[in-house]
C-alpha cells in the first residue's frame, strides 16, 4: 500500500450529532490493493476517493461501523414493497462517469436534505465529485437506476477481496415516496451475493441520526465494537 501518513483533522461540529464536536484520523492513499483495502475496511475505516478517515472524536463513540452478511439477509416486509414498488426501474451496474446528467441530479438531492434535514453545502463541480466518488485505490461500481430512460438514483460502491462497501448515493427528490435509498442497498447487497462476497458494508451508524439509523433494517448485520464485529440477528 502507497499511503501518506495519517493526521487529525480540526474540531468541528459533528455532522450527525450538532451538540458534539467531531474530530477524524485521517490519511490519503494513493495505492492499495483489494486485501489491503479491505483489512481497511474491516478495521471501520471509510473513504471517499484517496482519502480515507476514521472517527477520533473526545468523548464519543457513536460512530459505529455496520456491514451484512449477504447470504445469511433476508430483506424484511417493508423492503419486499420497496422491491415490488421499484421494479420498473432499470438497473445498470458498470463503471462510474461524470457527467452533468449525473451532476445535476447531485445537486438536486443535496439540495432537497439541506433544506430538510439542515445539510452543509458541498462542492458540487465535476472535479469534486470525481475525486469524491469516482476515483479511488480500488475499483469502485457505479449504480445506475432509470425510470423510463431518466435517471433518478445512482449509487457507488467499491469492491475488495471479500465484499463491497457502499460509499454514497442519491436520489430524485421527486421520488422520495420510492424509497430508492432502501432500493440502492438491496440491489447493492444482492450484487455482493452474485459476486459470491461476503459482507456490504454500509459505514457507519449513528444512533439519533435519521440520515444513518436506518442501516439497521437490514438484517442480521455485524457492528464493530471493540475490535471486535458482533452479529445482531434479524429478530
Amino acid at each position: 500500500m502507497r499511503a501518506g501518513g495519517a493526521f487529525s483533522s480540526n474540531l468541528s461540529t459533528c455532522p450527525y450529532l450538532r451538540d458534539r464536536p467531531c474530530q477524524m484520523v485521517m490519511r490519503t492513499v494513493e495505492a492499495a490493493s483489494a486485501r489491503e483495502h479491505g483489512a481497511l475496511l474491516e478495521a471501520g475505516v471509510r473513504h471517499f476517493g484517496r482519502l480515507y478517515f476514521r472517527p477520533s472524536c473526545p468523548g464519543c463513540e457513536e460512530c459505529v461501523s455496520i456491514r451484512v452478511p449477504v447470504a445469511r439477509f433476508r430483506p424484511s416486509k417493508s423492503q419486499r414493497r420497496v422491491l415490488a414498488r421499484n421494479a420498473d426501474l432499470d438497473l445498470e451496474v458498470g463503471d462510474p462517469r461524470v457527467d452533468e446528467e449525473r451532476l445535476d441530479l447531485f445537486r438536486r438531492f443535496h439540495a432537497d436534505r439541506e433544506a430538510r434535514r439542515g445539510w452543509k453545502p458541498v462542492g458540487a463541480d465535476g472535479d469534486a465529485y470525481e475525486q469524491m466518488l469516482v476515483t479511488g485505490p480500488v475499483r469502485v461500481r457505479e449504480f445506475r437506476y432509470r425510470l423510463g430512460g431518466r435517471l433518478v438514483a445512482v449509487g457507488y460502491a467499491d469492491e475488495s477481496a471479500g465484499a463491497l462497501s457502499s460509499i454514497y448515493g442519491f436520489w430524485d427528490p421527486e421520488h422520495r415516496r420510492r424509497s430508492l435509498g432502501t432500493f440502492d442497498v438491496l440491489s447493492e447487497i444482492q450484487t455482493a451475493r452474485t459476486l459470491g462476497l461476503e459482507h456490504l458494508y454500509l459505514g457507519y451508524c449513528v444512533a439519533g441520526c435519521m440520515s444513518l439509523e436506518y442501516k439497521r433494517s437490514f438484517r442480521p448485520f455485524e457492528l464493530l465494537a471493540g475490535g471486535r464485529w458482533t452479529p445482531v440477528e434479524a429478530t
